[in-house]
């Protein structure tokens, strides 16, 4: 009998860490969450695609009043980091009482699904513990704040986590598939999928998330198990194999190990090929935004023709870089936002052409806002610093989009008024434009886990602190119930 290896059975390595990441979800599932699971697996699919803005996007320069213009010009123009009025993309949400705002030029690829109603923004969400509604609340010592609040890399997992009081080693998005466990029944793969990397927003108590590369690696490699083809040396050794698995089964570790291994075989079986997406909406982009939205638009499809996979509810993290412009932030940004725009978009077409418009949504994060009081000077040098409170985009053709959604701040108005310091009617924490948020981050998120099938009883679990802000849905999204419904 052909013997195999300690290196060919470690050659199964990556395939085997993916079947113990399925198999852990569904081993912790049965103890720890099974409390928490949804009673009822769904009959329709949907999807939650976070697109991560790393560094802190310049909100304040992504969607721009045109009513009130000056305000915004009198801080940024001496220093040429406001966009020109006649380039702004305009649009006039209903929420705003027919005052007229812009895009950024460079969204106009997201500006045209704006027309179509599929694009929303949420105004000033940021990291909070509780509301303060007022500077004088932000001033108070009784009063609590997120840790670290002007800090990068804990503002990135605050937003990650949805916990602004201490920190936790779960995110929202691994914490909603813990407790929408029965969306997914006998599924050989974890509900989230990163690829952008191993992060906190996709780690839940019972799920373990899946990292795959962006679309340079086909899928058929990624899960591509080495050693085995259809040789006659390689049937044999798949044989000698499974002869080996076959043996001490009655021993709980054995038994373990083999299904694990098992569900790294049948995993390579089902990517034994790369999705083909007809038409190609992502020809021609070449950014790393781009490859990852196309690399989850092909697991979509995947799984949609593939009855072998069983997901009917995927959570997808990805993320694009460089938004940490202290200085040469209108070049810069201005290049990621192009990137950002057509990636997004063919993504959205993508979804269009596979029958899944209304079934995916895709939203921003970031780890804050920017201050708009600029920072530096002289040519190539001005920026601007980190603020918080912060403007979101969210596409999908499930979004009542074409509008703006918030809460009103001290100004009586859902969009702080860009105006520097102490005024009343203002909410700058002090005098260079860092806007309190007037959303939380959960209720952000908790308008997104609704959608997605998480019942009003269970968004606790996932988000511990949301009894503290009203109200916990923001609407911008069709109510769970009147489009495709999710876990009863």
């Amino acid at each position: 009998m052909t013997s195999i290896s300690r290196r060919d059975l470690i050659s199964l390595g990556g395939c085997a860490a993916l079947g113990l990441f399925a198999r852990s979800a569904a081993a912790s599932r049965l103890s720890a969450m099974a409390a928490l699971a949804e009673p009822l697996a769904p009959t329709d699919y949907r999807a939650l695609v976070a697109v991560f803005l790393a560094g802190g996007n310049d909100s304040n320069n992504m969607v721009v009043p045109v009513t009130g213009y000056a305000a915004y010009s009198a801080v940024r123009s001496a220093a040429s980091l406001a966009i020109p009025q006649a380039q702004l993309l305009t649009v006039t949400p209903p929420a705003m009482g027919g005052a007229t705002f812009g895009l950024h030029p460079e969204l106009s690829e997201l500006h045209a699904l704006w027309g179509q109603g599929k694009v929303a923004v949420v105004c000033n969400v940021g990291t909070l513990v509780e509301p303060l509604p007022t500077r004088a609340d932000y001033r108070n010592a009784a009063k609590k704040k997120p840790y670290q609040l002007f800090s990068h890399s804990d503002q990135q997992g605050i937003w990650q986590t949805s916990r602004a009081d201490t920190r936790v080693q779960t995110g929202w998005g691994g914490r909603i598939a813990d407790v929408l466990a029965c969306a997914n029944p006998g599924a050989i793969l974890p509900m989230p999928i990163s690829v952008a990397g191993i992060n906190v927003f996709a780690q839940g108590v019972a799920t373990r998330p899946l990292a795959v590369p962006d679309s340079g690696t086909s899928l058929s490699n990624v899960f591509a198990l080495s050693g085995f083809s259809s040789s006659a040396e390689s049937i044999a050794r798949r044989a000698a194999f499974d002869a080996i698995r076959g043996q001490d089964v009655h021993l709980p570790l054995v038994r373990a190990s083999n299904e694990t291994l098992q569900q790294a075989v049948d995993i390579a079986a089902l990517f034994g090929t790369d999705p083909t997406l007809s038409p190609d909406r992502f020809s021609g982009l070449s950014t790393s935004i781009s490859r990852q939205l196309k690399q989850v638009a092909k697991i979509v499809k995947l799984n949609r023709d593939s009855a072998g996979l069983g997901l009917n509810r995927q959570v997808f993290f990805v993320q694009q870089g460089g938004y940490d412009t202290h200085q040469n932030q209108i070049s810069e940004q201005a290049a990621l936002f192009d990137g950002l725009s057509r990636a997004l978009s063919a993504f959205q077409l993508t979804m269009e052409d596979l029958g899944y418009g209304d079934r995916v949504t895709s939203f921003t994060l970031s780890d804050f806002s920017r201050t708009l009081q600029p920072a530096g000077s002289g040519s190539g040098s001005v920026g601007t610093d980190h603020a918080w409170g912060s403007h979101h985009l969210v596409v999908g053709g499930a979004v009542q989009g074409g509008d703006f959604y918030g809460v009103n701040g001290p100004n009586g108005s859902i969009f702080p008024s860009l105006v520097l310091g102490d005024v009343a009617g203002t909410s700058d924490t002090d005098s260079r434009g860092r806007w309190i948020p007037t959303v939380a981050v959960e209720q952000y998120a908790a308008t997104l886990a609704r959608w997605f099938g998480v019942s009003d009883a269970n968004l606790p679990a996932v988000f511990p602190n949301l009894h503290r802000f009203a109200p916990a849905d923001l609407g911008f999204l069709s109510p769970p119930g009147s489009g495709l419904p999710g876990c009863a």
